[in-house]
C-alpha cells in the first residue's frame, strides 16, 4: 500500500534535478533523429553539437563549427557540410575524395564506412598534442576493397567477393575456400594463415591437416603444434613446436601445453619440468613432482605436495602466493 506513495515521492524529489539538467543543457533538437542520436543543434541553431546519445553531462559535448545550412547527418559517426566531411565532431584533415560524391550503405557495422565510385573508406580520429587543435579526423582507403561489393560481417571481418578483410587489411587467400579456424588461425585450400598483430599473414603449415587444438586459439597439423604468445605490449609471435607422436600432445589451458616430453608455457619451454607429473594449477601456476612454477619460473621453496588453488588464491603450507611470490 506504500508503493504508490513512494513512487510519487521519488518523482517529486527527482523532478527538480531533471528540470535543472534540461534547463542547463546546451543541446537543442536532434539534426536527424532517424540517422543519429549523436548530432544536435545548439539552442540557437547556430552550430551543431556532437554529443553521444545526447549525454552532454557525462560523455561529450563538442561544438563542430559546421555550416548549419548545408549540414547533413550520414550516420551516428559521419556527417558533412559544404566545406568538410566529419568523423564524430572532427573535420577530416586528409580527405582523398569529393565530399559531395561520398555515400554510405545500410547494414550492421557500416556506420563508420563510406564509399565512392573508386574506393572504400574508413574513419578514425587522432590526437594532436597542440594547444589549438586537439583531435582531428582522419580517413583511410581500404586497400583492394571493391566499393560495389564491400560489406562488413562484424566489427572485425569484411568481404567483397574477391578478398576477405580483417580489420580492413586484405588477406591474400583463395576466396571461396577461405576458412576461419579460430581467433588466431585460418586457411584456404592451399595456404595457412596466422594473426600477427591484427593482420593475417601466411605461414608454412599443412592446409589439408591444419585444425584447432580442442577448444583453443591454437592449431595442429601432421607435423607441428602452432602456438601464439603475447608479450607485455600485446605483440604476438608464432611458435612452431614439432612432434613425432600426436597422441603425446596434451593441451592444458590457454597458456600451457605438453608436447611429448616437453612442457611449454606461452610458447616457450619450462626448463626441467617433468612432463609425466606436470599439472596446471590455474592459468599461470603449475607444478610437477619436484617444483612449483609461476609462468616459466620455479618458485623457490614452494611445497609441491601442498600447493593448490583455494577459492581463487594459490597457497601451500608456507602461505599464499601473489605473482609467483610468497605474500606473507
Amino acid at each position: 500500500m506504500y508503493l504508490p506513495k513512494m513512487k510519487t515521492i521519488c518523482k517529486i524529489l527527482i523532478a527538480p534535478f531533471i528540470w535543472l539538467l534540461n534547463s542547463c543543457s546546451p543541446l537543442g533538437e536532434p539534426v536527424d533523429a532517424k540517422k543519429s542520436d549523436n548530432h544536435y543543434y545548439n539552442k540557437s541553431k547556430s552550430d551543431i553539437q556532437y554529443s553521444p546519445m545526447g549525454n552532454w553531462f557525462e560523455i561529450q559535448n563538442t561544438a563542430m563549427n559546421a555550416d548549419v545550412e548545408s549540414f547533413e547527418v550520414l550516420s551516428r559517426h559521419l556527417s558533412r557540410d559544404k566545406n568538410h566531411f566529419y568523423f564524430e565532431a572532427y573535420p577530416i584533415t586528409n580527405p582523398s575524395f569529393d565530399i559531395g560524391s561520398v555515400y554510405l550503405k545500410e547494414g550492421d557495422y557500416m556506420s563508420n564506412t563510406a564509399f565512392d565510385k573508386n574506393n572504400v573508406y574508413t574513419f578514425n580520429k587522432d590526437y594532436i598534442n597542440n594547444d589549438t587543435i586537439g583531435y582531428i579526423g582522419i580517413v583511410t582507403i581500404i586497400e583492394k576493397a571493391n566499393p560495389l561489393k564491400f560489406e562488413r560481417i562484424d566489427s572485425e571481418w569484411a568481404k567483397d567477393g574477391t578478398y576477405h578483410f580483417y580489420y580492413d587489411n586484405y588477406i591474400e587467400a583463395e576466396y571461396s575456400s577461405f576458412e576461419k579456424l579460430n581467433w588466431n588461425f585460418a586457411k584456404d585450400s592451399s595456404q595457412t594463415f596466422v594473426r600477427i598483430n591484427d593482420k593475417f599473414i601466411s605461414f608454412k603449415g599443412d592446409s589439408k591437416t591444419l585444425k584447432t587444438i580442442e577448444d583453443s586459439h591454437y592449431t595442429i597439423d601432421q607435423e607441428n603444434v602452432y602456438w601464439i604468445s603475447y608479450d607485455d605490449n600485446n605483440k604476438s609471435k608464432l611458435h612452431t613446436i614439432p612432434f613425432t607422436e600426436k597422441n603425446k600432445i596434451l593441451y592444458l589451458n590457454n597458456l600451457m601445453v605438453i608436447v611429448e616430453n616437453t612442457v611449454y608455457y606461452n610458447g616457450t619451454i619450462i626448463a626441467d619440468a617433468d612432463a609425466k607429473s606436470f599439472e596446471a594449477i590455474g592459468l599461470h601456476y603449475s607444478k610437477d613432482a619436484k617444483n612449483v612454477y609461476y609462468k616459466n619460473n620455479i618458485i623457490k621453496n614452494a611445497d609441491t605436495n601442498s600447493f593448490k588453488k583455494i577459492k581463487g588464491s594459490y597457497e601451500d603450507k608456507n602461505g599464499k602466493y601473489k605473482n609467483g611470490k610468497l605474500a606473507n
